[in-house]
């Protein structure tokens, strides 16, 4: 952490965790794309799946099931923000004090940690039990919406305290430099989800097809396989932190300590909660007013929510590079910030901001040029037949039976070819604001390693509320397109990197400018 070349320490640090984030964002959206794929199904199959709700004119069931997922989405950020934004606190907690060489309050902070992510997964826990079903019908008024992700939150929320301390302790492994650990428990969990996404979404040998719940299940047994190995990689094995009975005892300061890190970026993670509810909301409204125009057409506010909610996990795949160095350049700023070593630390902060918008440029020629290829991804042309027919029914019913089954195969296939069409130009006018991202990005990483997150916490608010949220409904009003509220992206993205540059100019003139050490290039 002290020592060795800053460029080279990152990269050895930051390839652990970067290829785990990236396996974590892979299977995020392999959920996606099977349930895309459940109107493949055999017709008995979706009827067994939508029940009661199986006449009803449900479209395309893919597309249902991935707005489902979607809506879904913003409470899952919620809990993985307060899980995150926890255990970045004790990450920054535990740097600072092995920097400073106060290792029993590094191992209480790490104790105290893990109790309190085992409070917040409880809080999850019940609004999981008691709010799913009232969640999505505030959510959503389409009824196989409604059921899916009703389904999908309860499951993912009740049972949440694996996510819970798999990443509280992998940040306790990050915090000392172990992020190969890291990268085995995120592997881990990872590696089981997808591989029970494809048995349990759309069955596989003696296992039935189980659709959306088949998906929370896989997920879940994905997070508790990797919170039993990050259990096991941190009590049977050597390493610095050294957790015993009396760390666990929460203590007021050291609670304290983690907050005011962890705090402010549980707020900016949180931030992306509100600013999802915020573009759903816009999304559903601009979907409802096309509806008004086309009646009896496409669904429009299930595509767009769907089409944005796709859109967000594959963006996590240009961006979880970047949070992986980011995580690891954490500790490296955070620790030479408690070893007041200021050329170390202005080095290894020039060389994330290098690192991070390559990343993200090789992530907008990629979204740029085959926009088109990666939308076809969770494209289905199969549509299911919602009326059977049979010997027993007249040449006259059986005709009307194909009449009918024909309508609804031509409304689903336009909702299919909408979908894609949508996600296409998500993909392309979005990811122009990426470079912006990446330096915004990095900002808020020094903010955190200097325990001044407020500055960050400011800089999210200002990009996904203050400017994103404002921009995105006054474009739709506009422009009455969805082209519009994709612009509102690139648009925040810029005026943050403007609002993140004089933080930061602010934060070097207050707190690292007056470190020991002289700048030595």
């Amino acid at each position: 952490m002290g020592t060795e070349r800053e460029g080279r320490l990152l990269l050895s640090l930051g390839w652990p965790i970067i290829v785990s984030m990236l396996v974590q964002a892979f299977y995020n959206i392999v959920d996606s794309y099977f349930v895309s794929q459940l109107n493949t199904l055999p017709t008995e199959t979706i009827q067994r799946l939508l029940g009661d709700l199986y006449s009803a004119d449900v479209g395309n069931v893919g597309n249902s099931a991935l707005s489902a997922l979607s809506l879904v989405y913003p409470l899952q950020m919620l809990m993985i923000s307060v899980a995150v934004g926890t255990s970045v606190g004790i990450n920054s907690l535990i740097s600072r004090r092995l920097g400073e060489r106060r290792f029993e309050d590094a191992n209480r902070a790490a104790g105290n940690g893990l109790v309190l992510l085992v409070i917040s997964a409880a809080v999850f826990t019940m609004i999981g039990l008691t709010l799913s079903n009232v969640y999505m019908q505030w959510m959503s008024t389409e009824a196989v919406v409604q059921r899916m992700g009703s389904h999908y939150m309860s499951i993912c929320l009740s049972l949440c305290i694996g996510v819970f301390l798999s990443c509280g302790i992998e940040r306790i492994m990050t915090a000392q430099g172990r992020t190969i650990f890291a990268m085995f428990m995120q592997l881990t969990g990872a590696v089981v989800n997808i591989v029970l996404d494809r048995v349990f979404v759309l069955g596989f040998w003696f296992v039935p097809a189980m659709g959306v719940r088949g998906a929370a299940i896989a997920t879940i047994i994905g997070q508790f396989a990797s919170m039993l190995l990050a259990v096991i990689l941190l009590f049977a094995s050597k390493h610095e932190i050294r957790i015993g009975r009396a760390d666990y005892k929460l203590n007021r300061q050291t609670v304290k300590e983690i907050y005011r890190v962890g705090l402010p970026s549980i707020l900016m993670q949180a931030v992306s909660t509100v600013m999802l509810f915020g573009m759903n909301a816009v999304l559903n409204a601009l979907g409802a007013y096309q509806d008004g125009i086309v009646p009896g057409k496409i669904k429009h506010p299930v595509i767009y929510t769907g089409a944005f909610g796709t859109y967000f996990k594959l963006q996590s795949i240009i961006f979880m590079p970047v949070f992986g160095l980011t995580n690891a350049a954490m500790s490296v700023l955070g620790y030479n910030f408690g070893a007041r070593n200021r050329a170390r630390f202005m080095r290894a902060f020039r060389m994330l901001m290098i690192y991070c918008c390559i990343f993200m440029v090789f992530g907008t020629v990629l979204f740029q040029t085959c926009n088109g290829p990666i939308s076809r991804i969770f494209s289905s042309e199969k549509q299911v037949e919602l009326i059977e027919i049979t010997d027993g029914m007249t040449e006259e019913q059986k005709a009307a039976a194909e009449q009918e089954n024909a309508e609804r195969k031509d409304v689903a296939a336009k909702e299919t070819e909408a979908m894609e069409s949508t996600l296409k130009r998500a993909l392309r006018i979005i990811s122009i604001g990426f470079v912006f991202a990446a330096a915004g990005i990095t900002f808020n990483t020094a903010f955190g390693a200097t325990d001044t997150s407020l500055y960050g916490a400011i800089v999210s608010l200002q990009r996904q509320l203050i400017v994103l949220l404002p921009v995105a409904a006054l474009l739709a009003l506009i422009t009455k397109d969805v082209d519009g509220i994709w612009w509102a992206f690139p648009i925040s993205e810029f005026i943050t990197l403007v609002v993140a540059g004089l933080l930061f100019r602010r934060l070097y003139r207050k707190k690292i400018k007056p470190l020991d050490n002289p700048i030595v290039d």
